[in-house]
């Protein structure tokens, strides 16, 4: 488990880029913190440290947006999920078809709002849980914690 106390955008991205230096590919990550703690910010700064070229913005209305990129000089494909508009959603938390991509070595699958997902992504390991709160106004906590 690797913790950070953030003070500004700048030191959020470094964080970022850290945990870029330790992906490999077929990672699954979820996301968690109240709504504006960042997480997709978090995912921009990530996104832009394994090399997406797009501009990145929140997935929240698509559900799933899809971002090409690279890591360590291969081709990576990037999933950014947004689950908060499935709270609530009784079909079985609506089957997002992630079981198709997860684990992949050439993917990388981001989720925020986890609680929401369905069934296959909340027992998939290993994963990477990014969880971050508030401390006051502009800073913020972020864990880094690895399940295998």
């Amino acid at each position: 488990m690797d913790e950070y106390i953030v003070k500004n955008e700048e030191e959020t991205i470094k964080v970022a880029s850290l945990l870029a230096s330790k992906i490999n590919g077929g990672e699954l990550i979820f996301a968690k913190g109240d709504l504006g703690v960042g997480k997709t910010f978090f995912f921009k700064a990530l996104g832009k440290a394994l090399g997406v070229k797009r501009v990145i913005n929140s997935p929240t209305f698509n559900l799933i947006k899809i971002y090409d990129g690279k890591i360590k000089n291969k081709a990576l494909t990037l999933y950014h999920v947004d689950c908060y508009r499935l709270e609530g959603v009784d079909e079985k938390r609506k089957d997002l078809g992630l079981d198709e991509v997860i684990g992949e070595s050439d993917k990388l699958v981001y989720v925020e709002w986890p609680e929401y997902a369905d069934e296959y992504t909340k027992n998939y390991l290993p994963r990477i849980e990014i969880d971050i709160s508030y401390i006051s106004e502009f800073e913020r906590r972020i864990v880094v914690n690895y399940e295998k």
